[in-house]
């Protein structure tokens, strides 16, 4: 009933605006221009054939007119055309607002180009669950640059997949920004290092006219995340100073798994299998074989444990097992989004000395602190019985009920800053400009975890005191039976635990000089354009993922964690020209050296890009560049002394010999097993290079009412780092051991260079091993220079302006990209892997978004879709998942000249993730493709109380 009465509330405000539109036919309703749409042009200017024209709104001229040039994403040199050689993207504050979103990382992760999988706060098993990033055209998010301002931000101090750096964008608030650039291929010879993919260029607003004020609250209509947000901004002069600064406090509740009534339970199991109930009470020994066998507790044990996990256990069975105490509802103690508390201000000073030079200042503080919750506490141990005689495992997963649902969530504590000093103008009465400013961005993690202690806790209380080592290495104990069926306290659990706090932290700052003209000397065709850049700097990071104690054996079973720290030194210098080579065609032509020195070693990388820009006539331009990138070897990379991380993956060469496969794979004995991966870092790196080449074309008509752009891309990557994962070592080593891939489309030589340094990476038990023998001990590798990258694609952009008179004001866009190839292999003489198909893939091949608002009066309403093409199934048998499509609406009403309310949903249809049968991996979708948070709504009021 709630969600009827939701929809109908939100049909009804989607309508009124048809209202309006009727009352502006009777002549009730004045027409009023719309403030800001969904294009990627600001309010105040559109294009034609990429070249600044006044609005259209302007009635007085419809001839292309010179524009003062600005200075624009991607060079140094400022412009006159909004448009270069290489494909903008550019997104508004409001965009980020009317088309539905509730985030800096959810409107760039629905751009069409950001079609690759990474992982969110969903993915709580990470080494990075506060962190969020995006990925461009299906690449590693590292090869992405994201600035602030036009500057460098620090890295996230935390590793990324436990091994490589991103730049954390959770924590930029919306109501600071005024827009985000996102520029598409290779722009090293501008940015320097890790602008492979594209460069997101996010922009404050740096001028604030008068006071504003907003206040948005929130929920999910299948329940949780209830949020609330404030935003406050102002700004003055006095005298020759600017003032002008903002605040932004925002705060979201939890939302469980087990609100989600389709994954809040193992029996939402999509493969026909059936749910397999989790071992929440198990007791299990192993045969002379080191063959597993449950002991059968009898269903008189389970009874009196029925209340928990919401009443869901129950005796159980695992054919080929046993009997055992399970629950599949413990599947819903897992957080599909964190709890977050957050607090951001920024600050913009600006001193006029006189009519050319300018001091300035900004700064930009964050501090988050997201709450997230993997699961349920567990225990369990492997030792030889006494009472017994035989090796025995005892697991305990502890419910809700015994030690509340907060028994496991870890805090994790975001300080970030951002912040520049410089002088800036014009020297004398040149056409000379200058820029000179410090940078320093810092991001500080602190984690903090509740973890079992080693001594004197949960194994001494289930187990008694440790009676010895037998020959194999496993603990002696005469356990006390009864303890093992009965259900603990909260005070019992504190008990076990100790707090497990670690502080991350990372900086980069850099002293920077440019310098720019756009008349350096006169060619027939008009005037060259030229910049220059010098920049020194220095970047530090040190990581440790736990505390120092867990070093020392404090914790138990505290084998997993990053522990890393380095130092290192940049500098570069630059150039860039713009040459009018005819009056309908220029070139841009850039180059840059960087050098980076760390641990007495030192790589350096001269890259540059050459772009074309052809403009046969005023509403056209052809447009194609080429482009050398890199990115200098990751901070983690370098300087990992150890990192390492207790997984869930399965045995696959084990599994598969004994003829299980993908679709069964949880029944296998030898699936969810915990397993440590090892990895270190490596000095000798080179850095990763690439090539990029982009061409394409950009028409509007001559009035600008319709514009439309295609760019192809292509990227080659060599020198990439590879640094596999426990799961994907573990599948390659089944791929290598068995002569072929499980569903036999790839055949493996088990001599090939890459067998060897798999099979290498796999460490096993003796066959001689009483509980698992030729068991997985661990998983190790390093970080190397050995992988190649090839994609393309083509996007495309779409819009439509359309001014109804008295109907008011439509705007139309539509956005697409396409990936026609994406390949990888990791080593020469290795076989090539084709990403966009079958177990490989895990990006959208096709993304498509759609756009249309309108404004009539004081009402103004969008709506947004956004269409996922389909991707591969689990099993990599079939691209038969999805599409997901998704639809957002807004409507704001401007109550008078200074207030204004807003409705804003996001996901109308509530869509949930599409159904993937051959997935039996909870929870049954991709979570680097898919959420299961469902709709979203949001009420707004803003205020502005005037200059």
């Amino acid at each position: 009933m709630k969600s009827r009465l939701l929809c109908l509330a939100i049909a009804a405000c989607l309508a009124a605006p048809a209202s309006a539109a009727w009352a502006a036919h009777t002549g009730s309703a004045s027409m009023q221009s719309t403030q800001d749409d969904s294009s990627s042009q600001s309010s105040d200017t559109t294009t034609s054939g990429n070249k600044r024209k006044k609005s259209s709104d302007d009635q007085s001229s419809s001839q292309p007119q010179k524009m003062k040039a600005v200075q624009v994403t991607g060079s140094l040199i400022p412009r006159a055309e909004i448009e270069g050689p290489s494909p903008t993207t550019t997104i508004t504050a409001n965009d980020i607002e009317k088309q539905g979103f509730g985030d800096v990382f959810s409107a760039l992760r629905a751009q069409p180009i950001a079609n690759g999988s990474v992982q969110d706060p969903q993915f709580t098993g990470g080494f990075t669950p506060g962190a969020e990033t995006v990925s461009l055209f299906g690449l590693s998010p590292s090869f992405t640059l994201t600035l602030l301002d036009g500057k460098p931000m620090a890295s996230y101090p935390l590793a990324y997949n436990g091994s490589s750096n991103i730049t954390d964008i959770a924590n930029i608030p919306v109501g600071l920004i005024d827009h985000i650039d996102i520029l598409t291929g290779g722009q090293s010879s501008i940015y320097g290092s890790a602008a492979i993919a594209g460069v997101v260029n996010i922009v404050l607003k740096d001028h604030i006219e008068g006071t504003h004020m907003g206040l948005r609250l929130g929920s999910y209509s299948d329940g949780g995340g209830d949020n609330q947000r404030f935003q406050f901004s102002s700004g003055t002069s006095i005298g020759k100073l600017d003032i002008s600064g903002g605040i932004q406090v925002s705060h979201q509740s939890p939302i469980w798994a087990y609100q989600r009534s389709y994954i809040d339970s193992y029996d939402d199991d999509p493969t026909g299998n059936g749910g397999v109930p989790s071992r929440v009470y198990l007791r299990m020994y192993y045969d002379a074989n080191g063959s597993p066998h449950y002991i059968d507790p009898g269903a008189s044990a389970c009874q009196p444990l029925s209340n928990e996990y919401f009443g869901s256990v129950h005796y159980s069975y695992r054919p080929g097992l046993g009997y055992y105490c399970g629950s599949t509802k413990n599947a819903g103690l897992a957080s599909l989004s964190n709890e977050s508390k957050d607090a951001n201000g920024s600050l913009f000073l600006k001193y006029h000395i006189n009519d050319h030079t300018q001091l300035y200042s900004t700064i930009l503080y964050s501090y988050s602190d997201p709450t997230y919750a993997g699961g349920s506490p567990f225990w369990n141990n492997t030792f030889l019985n006494q009472n017994t005689g035989q090796y025995e495992l005892w697991q305990r997963i502890w419910s809700p009920e015994e030690v509340g649902a907060d028994a496991t969530q870890q805090h994790v504590f975001t300080h970030s800053y951002n912040f520049s000093a410089g002088v800036k103008g014009q020297i004398g009465e040149s056409d000379w400009s200058y820029d000179a400013y410090y940078n320093r961005s810092s991001s500080k993690v602190i984690r903090k975890t509740h973890d079992q202690v080693a001594n004197n806790g949960v194994d001494q209380y289930y187990l008694g005191p440790q009676l010895g080592t037998d020959a194999n290495g496993y603990p002696i104990y005469a356990p006390n039976l009864d303890r093992l069926y009965t259900p603990i306290t909260p005070q019992i659990y504190d008990s076990f635990v100790a707090l497990n706090r670690a502080a991350s932290v990372s900086w980069t700052q850099n002293e920077t000089i440019t310098a720019n003209t756009t008349d350096l000397f006169e060619l027939p065709a008009g005037s060259v354009g030229f910049a220059a850049i010098l920049q020194a700097g220095n970047e530090h990071m040190s990581n440790r993922s736990t505390s120092a104690l867990a070093d020392t054996g404090f914790f138990r079973g505290q084998g997993g964690s990053t522990v890393a720290s380095g130092s290192r030194k940049q500098y570069a210098a630059g150039m860039e020209m713009q040459v009018p080579i005819f009056s309908t065609l220029m070139a841009d032509l850039s180059g840059r050296y960087d050098k980076y020195s760390y641990g007495g070693h030192s790589t350096a990388k001269s890259t540059y890009k050459i772009g074309l820009e052809y403009r046969p006539i005023d509403t056209l331009l052809l447009r194609g560049s080429y482009a050398t990138a890199f990115r200098a070897p990751d901070m983690f990379y370098l300087f990992s002394n150890r990192s390492s991380g207790y997984s869930t993956s399965t045995d696959y060469y084990k599994c598969r010999a004994a003829g299980y496969t993908s679709e069964n794979f949880d029944s296998c004995p030898q699936a969810g097993t915990g397993i440590l991966g090892i990895s270190s870092g490596n000095l000798r790196l080179k850095p990763i290079t690439a090539k990029s080449f982009t061409y394409g074309f950009v028409w509007s008509t001559s009035d600008n009412s319709l514009s439309w752009s295609v760019d192809y891309n292509a990227i080659h990557i060599s020198n990439e780092v590879a640094t596999l994962g426990n799961n994907e070592i573990l599948q390659l080593e089944a791929n290598c051991r068995l002569g072929t891939s499980e569903n036999g489309q790839t055949a493996y030589d088990i001599n090939s260079p890459t067998c060897q340094e798999v099979l290498g990476e796999v460490t096993r038990l003796p066959d001689s091993d009483p509980v698992n023998p030729g068991g997985i001990q661990s998983v190790s590798t390093y970080p190397i220079n050995v992988s190649s990258e090839y994609q393309t694609g083509i996007q495309s952009e779409l819009t439509y302006r359309l001014n109804a008179g008295r109907y008011g004001q439509f705007v139309f866009s539509g956005n697409y990209y396409d990936a026609l190839k994406h390949t990888y292999r990791e080593k020469e003489g290795d076989p090539t892997y084709n990403l966009l198909c079958c177990a490989n893939s895990d990006e959208f091949k096709s993304r498509v978004t759609g756009n249309v608002t309108w404004a009539i009066g004081k009402w103004s309403t969008t709506v947004y879709g956004i269409r996922d093409g389909h991707t591969w199934n689990q099993a990599g048998t079939a691209k038969n998942i999805g599409p997901w499509i998704l639809y957002n609406a807004s409507v704001h009403y401007q109550v008078n000249p200074k207030a204004r309310i807003s409705l804003i949903v996001n996901n109308i249809a509530n869509k949930r993730p599409p159904v993937d049968v051959t997935n039996g991996g909870w929870p049954y979708y991709d979570t680097g493709d898919y959420n299961a948070l469902g709709r979203a709504v949001w009420m707004e009021l803003g205020y502005d109380f005037g200059t």
